[in-house]
């Protein structure tokens, strides 16, 4: 049964509710969108193959524009045909050639399981937990910190900048998917977002 509230259908209103706003979408200042936007923020994703043969190769994942800030940012293994040496995994920015760790430079997937949840849950020089699930594990924070590290990134000036994911592996080659997750709030309305690449 549909009803009629103040001249608007409730179906309407269910379907105004549920309209995709996007990340740069104009949004009035202290509206109901406006606090949803700020304290929710937005999610991307992609998924990546890893398929380098003996070498150090790098995927981009996320294009930057302008500041972000990063809320979570976090993986999970979809497929391990051959992960069996994979190891200096890691995220970074990447900004015409110059690149900035996100998570320190020596993450291990070597043997892990499809299902294994990886997540930036520490400052730049801490490495990444990772989570194998070959057996329970439980991820936290000592001192009562989220297990989401957050962090901001800002674009470089009039150059592409790009969150990506690096690893190294002796295979010949490897061959395994990665879903990674970032979920992000734009500092700028209008001036700033992610998207996947």
């Amino acid at each position: 049964m549909t009803v009629e509230i103040e001249g608007l259908l409730q179906t309407d209103a269910v379907d105004a509710l549920n309209t995709d706003m996007g990340a740069t979408s104009s949004i009035t200042q202290n509206s109901v969108n406006d606090h949803v936007h700020r304290s929710t923020g937005h999610k991307a994703s992609k998924v990546i193959t890893l398929g380098a043969d003996e070498t150090t190769a790098s995927e981009n994942i996320f294009q930057v524009t302008g500041t972000v800030q990063i809320i979570k940012l976090y993986a999970i293994i979809t497929d391990a045909s051959t992960l069996v040496n994979c190891t200096g995994a890691f995220f970074e920015l990447d900004a015409g050639g110059a690149q900035t760790e996100i998570t320190n430079n020596d993450g291990v997937l070597s043997g892990m399981a499809v299902g294994t949840f990886m997540v930036k849950n520490g400052l730049a020089t801490e490495t990444m937990a990772v989570a194998n699930n070959a057996t329970a594990v439980l991820t936290e924070q000592a001192l009562d910190k989220r297990v989401y590290q957050s962090c901001v990134i800002t674009q470089m000036l009039s150059t592409a900048t790009y969150i990506r994911f690096t690893y190294t592996t002796t295979d010949s080659p490897i061959d395994a998917q990665i879903t990674v997750y970032c979920e992000f709030l734009p500092v700028s309305d209008g001036t700033s977002t992610l998207v996947a690449v």
